[in-house]
């Protein structure tokens, strides 16, 4: 059982690594040592994987992104542009670029959203609950994104206000997702399949290893939105709840959609691990340097009402 075991996930890797087009001069990792910001998660301490906002999109640009309707509004001259981001598929889909309201301190959060949902007629785009910070008087803020509208909008690609959140979970590893619900006058524009790898298929429910399959807008690697892939030994970590694995992740990937192998949804990128021990399990579950974040099946329970929309398997 044993030498199985190794075959499979050295089999694994090979796919893994056959699969992932890291950028020409990218690292393995994004964080070798721990980062300063690490929370603490009961024994744990992780990195939710958020950054901030570009230092030009500040209020005054978030207020013309409102006021701006399906017209939507192009980044000001000489802005510094995550690379490539013009060459990302059009519509509001997974793995699109996501420019949300923080509240402590004051600001906008760089995330990735994961998968596309329904409910009564009304469409839902995932990300991470810890992008999604209530105002002052416990609201959900809107949210504006990155949008390449579909050709036949005849809209310019740009920053849009596409909807507003709806409900959050921040609690950490395995309890870490918010939806937006997305205004009707873009539902022509949603697309549930995720660029460049196709799906999702349907859910993963297996507890066997499998490839973990992403694509996000990493502020250091996958700027522009870039596919990765690595290999997924955990997935019943928390109570069932978190899966982790090996990959390449970095701040701005919060967020994105993980799917395995065949394309089933495992569910979203939300951290980083730098130690896992606790008094009880000095080991932990999960290892330093993994990636980890909510398992599909934890999600659809926290989005009660809502059901996940497959993808195509070619990635229109």
């Amino acid at each position: 059982m044993r030498r199985r075991t190794a075959l499979v996930m050295a089999a694994l890797v090979a796919v893994g690594l056959a699969l992932s087009p890291t950028p020409a001069g990218a690292a393995s990792t994004v964080f070798r040592a721990p980062p300063a910001g690490a929370e603490r998660i009961g024994g744990a301490r992780a990195v939710q994987v958020s950054t901030k906002g570009p230092s030009w999109y500040d209020l005054a640009f978030y207020h013309r992104v409102i006021a701006a309707g399906t017209n939507g509004v192009r980044a000001p001259r000489g802005a510094q542009m995550p690379l490539a981001v013009g060459l990302a598929y059009p519509g509001i889909r997974p793995g699109l670029w996501l420019v949300t309201v923080t509240t402590n301190p004051v600001g906008f959060a760089w995330c990735t959203a994961n998968f596309v949902f329904a409910k009564r007629g009304v469409f839902g785009l995932g990300t991470a609950g810890h992008c999604a910070a209530k105002d002052a008087l416990g609201a959900y803020p809107d949210v504006t994104a990155y949008v390449v509208p579909p050709p036949t909008s005849g809209q310019l690609p740009g920053f849009y206000h596409i909807g507003k959140f709806v409900l959050s979970h921040n609690n950490g590893i395995g309890d870490d997702f918010a939806m937006i619900s997305i205004y009707s006058k873009y539902s022509s524009w949603v697309n549930p399949t995720m660029p460049v790898w196709g799906g999702p298929t349907g859910v993963y429910t297996s507890t066997l290893p499998t490839v973990a399959k992403h694509f996000g807008h990493g502020a250091a690697v996958g700027t522009g939105g870039t596919p990765r892939a690595g290999v997924c030994p955990i997935l019943n970590a928390r109570s069932g709840n978190a899966f982790a694995w090996y990959g390449v992740g970095a701040p701005g990937d919060s967020g994105s959609g993980v799917e395995a192998a065949a394309g089933e949804a495992l569910g979203n990128f939300t951290h980083i691990v730098i130690y896992d021990g606790t008094n009880k399990n000095p080991a932990g579950q999960i290892l330093p340097g993994m990636l980890t974040g909510t398992k599909m099946t934890k999600i659809l329970s926290i989005a009660s009402g809502w059901t996940l929309k497959l993808g195509s398997l070619i990635p229109i």
